[in-house]
């Protein structure tokens, strides 16, 4: 049974606005305002270029809902909302519209999580998410509202503390609520138990959403903002810069323990979102330009590797080591893609990652040669939890339910190979990716 029409449908309104939105502007965009707070600069350009791919790659995953036709029309409304959503989030130069579409985004994906989800513990996992974000999120809506008041608007919110606008105590009050915020949605350790919920009991299609559209809000509330108020980012960093290395090094270590794939892949995610705060927090531009590629290279990597365990889920209805053993013997079509994104997600030449981390490390030479210790422990962790996926799911006895497996779908191989193209190839091209400083 192929796609219905509707779906069809949808793809071609995707791949449409996603030509549009490339044809519109030129390769490097400083600024550009279009009227009623509605603008974008390289930043916001290429992440809503993103994001449109990943919802066409979302579309083709979730491949099961339209095989089985369950709620189809409403799970495409839920998407069509989302991705409005996430446009005009992106969009928006006016703070408070900024933050609006930011809770926004919020409401589709639980939606998704708890209508769309394999187990009962989906409803658990969607109440963690949707406290966890907003408890966080509103102290940021009183903190824009404080700002209108000293500045009369949202839209020229430019080096505020620099206006003398931030002094004392209630500037270290406004940098704590900017940061937890957007440290929450990354997340950073300490702030994290919501995300292993909610990629465990949510569909391939929620899983995407969280690995590469929600999560990166809170790395782009974080390029956006705080370079607003440099002096006092300097004066936290190294306290937050701890925190990001202490999150790649401990969560590497947590994941050398799991035995549910899912889980691995989103404490995974943990540990890389330590690797943005650390870039975005040395205030420099080197270490902007590695968060916003970490952004962009996770955003396609863990989503693809999220696809590819949804492929396998399907078919052995487990994602415990125990069950899902020897699948190269079974889909080795599918383990040469599984082989490309763990590579991706160890930053494996030519993979994006790869690119981040040397820019990082490069920035890190200059903040403090104490983290040239530290960060490549957290990498080679990184790179220990990777390798056992991939070899403790393709490799071994072959279980014993393999007359179960049904052939892979064009669809699903195609969904895992429209991840690994841009991720491998983006390196090649990435002058239009520096200009947004």
């Amino acid at each position: 049974m192929g796609l219905n029409l509707n779906v069809w449908l949808n793809i071609t309104f995707y791949i449409l606005l996603l030509l549009l939105v490339v044809v519109e502007s030129p390769l490097f965009i400083t600024y550009r305002l279009e009227g009623y707070d509605l603008g974008y600069d390289t930043l916001g350009y290429r992440l809503i270029i993103l994001r449109i791919w990943l919802f066409i790659l979302m579309v083709f995953s979730r491949y099961r809902i339209y095989r089985e036709a369950a709620g189809v029309k409403y799970f495409i409304f839920i998407l069509n909302a989302l991705i409005t959503c996430l446009l005009l989030r992106f969009s928006l130069v006016n703070y408070l519209g900024f933050y609006l579409f930011f809770e926004t985004s919020i409401i589709p994906t639980l939606l998704i999580i708890t209508g769309w989800g394999y187990q009962p513990e989906r409803l658990q996992a969607g109440v963690y998410f949707m406290f966890y974000t907003i408890t966080s999120s509103l102290p940021l809506f009183l903190i824009f509202l404080y700002i209108d008041a000293g500045l009369g608007s949202l839209i020229n919110f430019v080096r505020y503390e620099m206006a003398g606008g931030v002094g004392g105590l209630i500037g270290w009050v406004i940098l704590l609520r900017l940061s937890v915020a957007f440290l929450v949605k990354l997340p950073l350790f300490f702030t994290h138990l919501w995300l292993p919920r909610a990629h465990v009991e949510a569909p391939v299609s929620g899983s995407i959403v969280l690995a590469g559209v929600l999560l990166k809000l809170g790395g782009y509330g974080l390029c956006r903002v705080m370079d607003r108020l440099p002096l006092l980012v300097i004066k936290s960093s190294r306290l937050i810069i701890g925190l990001g290395l202490l999150s790649i090094c401990y969560v590497g270590l947590v994941c050398c323990r799991l035995s549910d794939m899912k889980a691995l892949v989103a404490y995974s995610s943990v540990a890389h979102m330590g690797i943005v705060v650390v870039g975005v927090y040395t205030c420099r531009v080197w270490g902007f330009n590695g968060a916003f590629f970490i952004i962009l290279g996770h955003g396609l990597s863990s989503s693809g590797l999220f696809c590819a365990l949804n492929i396998y889920y399907e078919r052995t209805g487990s994602r415990r080591f125990f069950i899902n053993r020897g699948l190269i013997m079974i889909l080795p079509a599918f383990s040469l893609a599984f082989f490309l994104l763990c590579g991706a997600n160890i930053a494996s030449p030519p993979s994006l990652n790869l690119l981040s981390e040397i820019y990082l490390i490069r920035r890190i030479v200059g903040f403090d040669k104490l983290i040239l210790v530290i960060f490549p422990i957290g990498s080679f962790l990184g790179a220990v939890f990777t390798i056992f996926l991939f070899s403790y799911s393709q490799h071994g006895k072959v279980f014993y339910s393999v007359r179960n497996y049904w052939s892979p779908y064009l669809v699903e191989l195609n969904s895992l190979i429209l991840h690994i193209i841009p991720l491998n190839m983006l390196i090649f091209k990435l002058d239009g990716f520096l200009a947004w400083l």
